[in-house]
């Protein structure tokens, strides 16, 4: 074997040693003895060893333990449905024929904007059909040489705000109210509103209607889309909380991983009530504790990925 032979296994050798340790040091799961946290875990565990700076290039994040409160909700479902102040069936004042049609399907108009001219049949003064307000064409029934005689020529519908039409069952009645908060979603998009009516449902359906109104200047509420409500019932102050997205399961318990300086322990914990968002926790935790609130199933992958490999 020549120098430059041995000089580039020995670097090669080299570079190898190093990226084992590099990696066998980003993350490691260690059995340690845990000790009593809050009074109730007393066996052994294993955590997981990473740096934060790794933490962080993983998208690892941490907050503390906090007392606050959650938003009790019921779950509704609907539609969206068009605002009844912003559809219009415009009609022609006087019977007489069709001379001129200035819009067609789709197009879009503004208030006062002329969509046709009629000619009356009693003075034969001709005279403009106009928008009351502004928004588009969604039906035009109207050409020209054809008579008005009282049907509807056009309607004309404005979707910057619409409604979110909410069916609420006889098992909810006793929950929901006008003025309480809703949270809607349709299609990744979401906002919070209120319960502005409950009216009685038509044709005798078992559920009555809730609505709460939609600002839709941005078009992500499509008349017609199906919509889920979460109304808020009840707010519950409690002691402590952690986001629901920092709960793993993990050897037939609850866990939340509690980071010590660069150790993450699986600590189980006991739950309570809940809402979309965060979790009570009745114990196995305390208020100031650091934990991972996301991407804490990486940690829990890593401690299964160890025992399966134990287990060989």
């Amino acid at each position: 074997m020549n120098n430059k032979t041995l000089i580039k296994t020995q670097n090669t050798l080299l570079t190898f040693i190093t990226c084992s340790v590099f990696i066998l040091l980003i993350s490691r799961p260690i059995c340690a003895s845990e000790g009593e946290h809050g009074g109730e875990d007393n066996h052994d565990s294993e955590f997981v060893l990473i740096s934060d700076s790794m933490a962080k290039k993983m998208g690892v994040m941490t907050q503390s333990v906090i007392a606050g409160q959650l938003n009790i909700t019921t779950t509704v479902y609907g539609n969206v449905v068009t605002d009844p102040a912003s559809l219009s069936h415009i009609r022609a004042r006087f019977d007489g024929m069709v001379t001129k049609v200035n819009v067609n399907l789709g197009n879009k108009v503004e208030k006062g904007q002329t969509l046709a001219i009629v000619e009356s049949n009693e003075s034969l003064k001709s005279y403009p059909v106009t928008a009351p307000f502004s928004g588009s064409v969604i039906a035009r029934h109207a050409n020209e040489g054809e008579l008005s005689n009282g049907q509807v020529l056009f309607s004309i519908a404005n979707y910057d705000d619409v409604w979110a039409q909410l069916k609420v069952f006889p098992q909810q009645l006793s929950d929901i109210a006008e003025n309480q908060s809703v949270q809607l979603g349709v299609a990744g998009s979401s906002l919070e509103t209120t319960i502005r009516h409950i009216l009685p449902s038509p044709d005798e359906k078992p559920y009555i209607l809730a609505y709460a109104k939609i600002a839709n200047i941005s078009g992500q509420w499509p008349v017609g889309a199906a919509i889920k409500g979460l109304v808020t019932i009840n707010k519950l102050d409690v002691a402590m909380m952690v986001p629901k997205a920092a709960i793993q399961e993990f050897e037939g318990a609850s866990v939340v991983f509690v980071k010590k300086g660069e150790e993450y322990h699986p600590v189980p914990v006991m739950l309570g009530q809940q809402d979309s968002i965060n979790i009570e926790v009745l114990s196995g935790l305390h208020i100031a504790d650091v934990i991972v609130s996301k991407n804490s199933y990486l940690f829990k992958a890593d401690l299964e990925k160890s025992e399966a490999g134990h287990a060989h």
